[in-house]
């Protein structure tokens, strides 16, 4: 049943990928009443035509080029694409082209996200301190959980006075049809190398024994974020720890916490680089993911044949489904 599920999958992404071929043939449109184009939408366009996912570099203000202050924006769940490596554009590669850039004086986080997983948002953090650059984190609509994770490695905190910030700590679900398939007249029958093994699935209930060693996996990921939390603002355990019960927090009251520096805006975390690191007209640029209008059916297409797949083998899989975040 699970190799006839993934064939089944397997060739519903072969046609997708035919049809998405299809209908990126189109050249894309040109304003003959203008000629030129900006060089970052010939790089937009060479970079898709060559199959390259390279990113583009955006000049956000002008400026002396050799006073740069590098924005890299976390928006959305913190997953995977994040931290990939072999991606031009994503977060892990950005801080890396901060990194080896001698230029990049400083470097503007913007976070604007509810968290994600654990090892990812570790990931980043780490690659942020280990940067060599200043980060100043600016946050936008909310920075929450893993958003405010990844905001501790940052020299500054300001937040918009609409942020809400906070829900510090960790959270694993798993979700059980156990009663209904019981309720059915279905019973899920495992054989099992030992009491532990792939539990947690969506056709039984969790023992207590079960319940008491995810508690424990995720009491170590919450000292951590703890630890991280009273390195990173400079307070001591037992008060981090009072603030981290996973309630959210307005920026007012984030401030009164001492959770962020100040209430305010990108502008006027910039004119605060500038101040610190004595820039007198920098440049700003970001690093973004490359666009073209025509080539959108193709990525959607692309996009929906990877989630069809990746659906189709977690439901045939039999590991615990069980998953970890510094989310909420």
């Amino acid at each position: 049943m699970k190799n006839k599920k993934r064939l089944i999958a397997a060739g519903l992404a072969v046609l997708i990928l035919v049809f998405s071929l299809k209908f990126s043939s189109a050249e894309p449109a040109v304003n003959k009443e203008d000629d030129s184009l900006s060089i970052d939408s010939v790089q937009s366009v060479q970079s898709l035509v060559n199959g390259e996912k390279k990113a583009v570099k955006k000049i956000l203000k002008a400026g002396n080029s050799s006073e740069v202050i590098q924005k890299i924006k976390i928006k959305g769940e913190i997953k995977d694409e994040m931290i990939d490596r072999e991606s031009d554009h994503s977060v892990i590669s950005q801080i890396k082209k901060a990194k080896e850039d001698p230029n990049v004086k400083a470097i503007l986080l913007a976070v604007d996200s509810p968290g994600g997983g654990v090892y990812e948002s570790r990931e980043i953090y780490e690659a942020l301190k280990n940067s060599g650059k200043d980060v100043y984190v600016t946050m936008e609509s909310y920075a929450t959980s893993g958003g405010y994770y990844v905001a501790m490695a940052g020299k500054k905190i300001f937040a918009h006075q609409e942020t809400m910030t906070g829900s510090l700590g960790v959270i694993m679900s798993s979700l059980s049809a156990q009663k209904f398939l019981n309720d059915n007249g279905i019973k899920n029958q495992i054989i099992r190398s030992g009491s532990q093994k792939a539990v947690g699935g969506l056709t039984e209930d969790m023992n207590e024994e079960t319940l008491k060693l995810h508690k424990d996996i995720i009491t170590e990921a919450y000292d951590r974020f703890v630890d991280v939390i009273a390195k990173g603002r400079n307070m001591d355990t037992n008060t981090v720890k009072s603030l981290a019960d996973g309630r959210v927090y307005t920026a007012n009251q984030a401030l009164g916490h001492k959770l962020i520096d100040k209430i305010a805006g990108e502008e006027d975390m910039i004119n605060e680089i500038k101040n610190e690191k004595k820039l007198f007209n920098p440049e700003v640029i970001e690093y973004k993911k490359p666009e073209a209008t025509y080539n959108f059916l193709k990525s959607f297409i692309s996009e929906t044949a990877k989630a069809i797949t990746e659906e189709v083998n977690k439901s045939t899989s039999s590991s615990s489904n069980v998953q970890m975040k510094y989310l909420g």
